[in-house]
């Protein structure tokens, strides 16, 4: 498993709080990540954890590069257009950048640091960052958009949904990385239990 547990507070340190709106398994979720500590702890204040509030690119990229356990670059390389050592700000481009080079996200002429960030752009750099084996097939019929989340509910990250395009709240990015770390976990102790009994094999899983 990449060093998911290393991702200290990153979460919390990145995201403005507002409205407090939030599901019962949103919290559950938030809660959890609070546990492993990749957030801060919020229990105590539940809205402070601003589960329904929208997420950023820039905000998602810093999160998949700790979950990925993936050190910040040292230089920008200026990859994208509208991302440089100061543009938007200064820590940005070391963890955008770290992404490309690790083949999380794709190099585009733009990275939109300051937009709000999909449900289908999310799972796609959580999926991938947390270590699945998933590749995009360029020659199917299906968008990119359906087979990154066809292969989350085969992977019971999570259930169908079809509204690729609308914007990822905290509470929703919360769930699918702490289900995804927990299904990680799982499959990881099932490796490792198979092979103590010697019935491992790559088919396995």
């Amino acid at each position: 498993m990449k060093k998911i547990l290393s991702a200290t507070l990153i979460l919390s340190s990145l995201f403005t709080f507002g409205v407090s709106g939030y599901s019962s398994d949103m919290l559950d979720a938030a809660n959890s990540l609070a546990e492993r500590w990749i957030i801060n702890d919020k229990s105590n204040n539940p809205s402070a954890y601003s589960l329904d509030s929208a997420v950023l690119r820039q905000e998602i990229s810093a999160v998949a590069r700790w979950v990925a356990g993936l050190p910040k670059k040292t230089s920008c390389d200026n990859i994208f257009s509208d991302v440089s050592a100061t543009n938007p700000n200064t820590w940005v481009c070391y963890n955008v950048e770290v992404l490309v080079d690790n083949d999380l996200i794709s190099a585009n002429t733009n990275f939109r640091p300051e937009d709000n960030i999909t449900k289908a752009e999310s799972l796609g750099m959580l999926i991938k960052a947390i270590g699945f084996d998933y590749e995009y097939n360029p020659s199917s019929s299906k968008s990119w958009q359906e087979q990154i989340v066809d292969f989350a509910v085969e992977k019971w990250v999570v259930e169908k949904f079809s509204d690729y395009n609308t914007d990822a709240s905290r509470g929703w990015v919360f769930e699918v990385a702490n289900t995804t770390i927990e299904i990680q976990e799982e499959e990881e102790e099932k490796i490792e239990e198979m092979k103590k009994t010697g019935t491992y094999t790559d088919e396995s899983l």
